[in-house]
């Protein structure tokens, strides 16, 4: 009877185990789901899952993230003009996506630019082996309760820019880009818009007349200096 009831133990226990690992490997594969920047592209940039710069019918585009399994049907919302005219439309994704929030921007119910808040889930390394390497780059200096960050703004030429935060102490002069850095906001936008896009805070998050930053030619991997600090 002692016998009996250790193998039934051990058996339990091994069942345990098993199911432990199951439930690990599972939480292991959502954790390493890439961003939707870079998985199931069906198409090149700056279109972004078959949702193009200079599409139109925002209706249609509803339909499109309706039908997006890793899109969190209830949290899809529309803003509009005072006229009535959809702006844009807001989504949160879910899992197995990684990224944080999605935008796309209307003008006149044309697509402008589609916003994916990447948060985390997506480093320089993997942006560049998707798009190449940006040609210019703008830097703006941010304000949190508690310390600054530089917010650097990678523009690449397919009519795609990409940003990323790195905070900073008072006195240095300089943040390092690496491969592993974090990228925040992937934004794909109509590169004939870019200069009217300039004027809003889609493609720089930050009021024109506020901004200290410039365009400047992209260096490389390394140091971006910290300006208008």
């Amino acid at each position: 009877m002692a016998k009996k009831s250790f193998f039934l133990t051990f058996a339990a226990l091994l069942a345990f185990i098993l199911l432990a690992l199951i439930a690990i490997d599972g939480i292991t594969d959502l954790l390493e789901n890439p961003s939707t920047v870079i998985s199931g592209a069906k198409c090149e940039p700056p279109c972004w899952r078959g949702i193009t710069p200079g599409q139109e019918d925002p209706y249609h585009i509803f339909e499109m993230l309706s039908g997006m399994n890793d899109v969190n049907m209830n949290s899809i919302a529309f803003q509009s003009d005072k006229d009535d005219r959809i702006e844009s439309i807001y989504w949160a994704f879910q899992r197995p996506a990684p990224d944080g929030t999605g935008t796309v921007y209307f003008a006149e119910e044309r697509v402008t630019a589609i916003s994916i808040l990447t948060i985390n889930a997506l480093n320089l390394g993997e942006l560049f082996e998707r798009l190449g390497e940006p040609d210019h780059y703008w830097a703006e200096v941010g304000q949190r309760e508690y310390n600054e960050y530089l917010r650097v703004y990678l523009f690449f030429p397919q009519g795609c820019v990409a940003d990323v935060l790195i905070d900073f102490e008072s006195g240095d002069e300089q943040v390092t880009l690496k491969q592993s850095t974090p990228v925040f906001r992937v934004t794909y936008y109509d590169p004939a818009r870019y200069d009217s896009l300039l004027e809003t805070r889609i493609l720089i998050d930050k009021v024109p007349n506020a901004r200290t930053g410039r365009l400047t030619p992209w260096p490389g991997y390394g140091a971006i200096p910290i300006e208008g600090n």
